[in-house]
């Protein structure tokens, strides 16, 4: 006798386990840090002499959900694009051709006919909307009982190849469409935007420990991502700064993403700066490796030199590699810079100046309330395409004291000592969403 585990959002069973979980599947919606335990756990809703026992699961929310499939790549726009592209090959029609008892022969022209008349991406979706909001709220019959086509309304032709396809269990399909075509990780991304934000999305997998011993600890790693996107930054201090912020920001996306290593704890130590960001992502793209990179340099002249460099050098990189600047923000529009004469000026320091240090919280930055000047250094020449412009390179004063103050922040917070303010770490945020969702356009 099997034993079933299924990811629930309200009464909506959004996907079905046999015996064992499915890393391929879970993975999509959980983190690790999703894994909930609760020891000497009772059922009081069936039985008041009902047993404790330990109760499995893993649970998250439709944003957070969605915000991790729109990381991983998975996102309505790109959905769009493949839709488009593959819908012939992608709808499951035979079910409803089926239905209208048309002769097996003749589905392939037939479906060229009826999608290009009747099928679009946004009936698609409205279709799985009707469907989604209905199943919310009431559930679905095994098989489908003939008073639900009515009740669901289904009336359009993406319904009825919806209906038809979920009322045929045993069809090859997810929702009407084929996931040897379309990847399931797109369907699910769809239909959650059909679900609440604050949703609860629930995998309780407890019962499968009744099917094999190792059910529970195999569960228990099927969230584990072994396929990270790896981050190149220029320095130590960045890597540092990035790990903390996404993990406070992102703690449900920080296992996607793997910021390079300068030191391998052996002893072992490799060069930072931007120059290594390029050599390092240039082997990577000669090597044609699968894996996603992002390299992200600094907002100021080395970086912004080295990411034309990259653009100047190869012109169409793979899919799988995203070249960025730390991102632009209105108070480096007007920034205090040092002078030679030891003047203070006020300068717009992007792409001259803007290191992570510039990014962290005022308080870091600051001295009795005032920021930290930007002292100016050499002036180099950026070939940007067939432009050039010469731009003089900048470094934050006081670069020992930050990082001081940095650390003693950080270990104040991971200790609870100090309470991690979101605003506080609002340029932080920008860097980290430029590398979390890199992959969504």
């Amino acid at each position: 006798m099997s034993e079933y585990a299924d990811i629930i959002i309200r009464n909506l069973t959004l996907y079905s386990f046999r015996n064992y979980l499915q890393n391929d599947i879970v993975h999509l919606l959980f983190s690790k840090l999703d894994y909930v335990c609760i020891p000497n756990y009772i059922n009081t809703t069936n039985d008041e002499d009902s047993k404790s026992y330990t109760k499995h699961m893993y649970k998250t929310t439709v944003q957070k959900a969605k915000e991790r499939l729109d990381a991983l790549g998975f996102t309505i726009s790109r959905f769009e694009t493949l839709f488009n592209q593959s819908r012939n090959e992608a709808i499951d029609y035979s079910p409803f051709l089926f239905k209208l008892n048309i002769d097996y022969d003749s589905y392939e022209e037939i479906i060229k006919k009826r999608i290009d008349k009747y099928v679009t991406f946004k009936k698609w979706i409205n279709s799985i909307n009707k469907i989604i909001k209905y199943e919310l709220k009431h559930g679905r019959s095994y098989p489908f009982i003939n008073d639900d086509k009515e009740k669901m309304g289904i009336r359009t032709e993406c319904d009825k190849i919806i209906y038809y396809s979920l009322k045929e269990d045993l069809m090859e399909s997810f929702y009407g469409l084929k996931v040897e075509v379309i990847p399931i990780a797109y369907i699910l991304r769809l239909i959650l935007e059909s679900c609440e934000p604050v949703d609860e999305i629930i995998l309780d997998f407890t019962y499968l420990s009744a099917w094999a011993e190792d059910a529970i600890p195999k569960g228990r790693l099927a969230a584990e991502n072994d396929e990270k996107t790896i981050v190149l930054v220029e320095g130590t201090s960045d890597k540092e700064i990035l790990e903390f912020a996404i993990a406070k920001f992102y703690p449900h996306l920080s296992d996607l993403f793997y910021f390079m290593d300068f030191e391998d704890g052996y002893g072992g130590k490799r060069g930072g700066g931007a120059s290594l960001i390029v050599t390092n992502l240039k082997a990577f793209y000669f090597s044609k490796l699968k894996s996603k990179f992002i390299a992200i340099f600094d907002n100021d002249v080395e970086g912004y030199q080295s990411k034309c460099s990259l653009e100047n050098d190869i012109k169409n990189w793979s899919d799988n590699i995203k070249i960025f600047l730390y991102p632009q923000d209105k108070l480096f529009k007007s920034y205090p810079t040092l002078l030679p004469n030891g003047t203070i000026c006020n300068d717009d320091i992007n792409k001259k100046a803007c290191s992570i240090e510039l990014y962290l919280p005022d308080s870091i930055i600051k001295e009795n309330e005032v920021f930290y000047p930007i002292e100016w250094e050499a002036r180099r020449k950026i070939k940007n395409g067939s432009d050039e412009e010469y731009l003089y390179q900048g470094v934050i004063t006081h670069k020992e004291e930050i990082k001081k103050k940095f650390i003693s922040m950080r270990n104040k917070i991971e200790a609870g000592n100090q309470p991690f303010i979101e605003e506080d770490w609002k340029r932080i945020k920008k860097i980290l969403d430029t590398i979390v969702f890199a992959f969504t356009i």
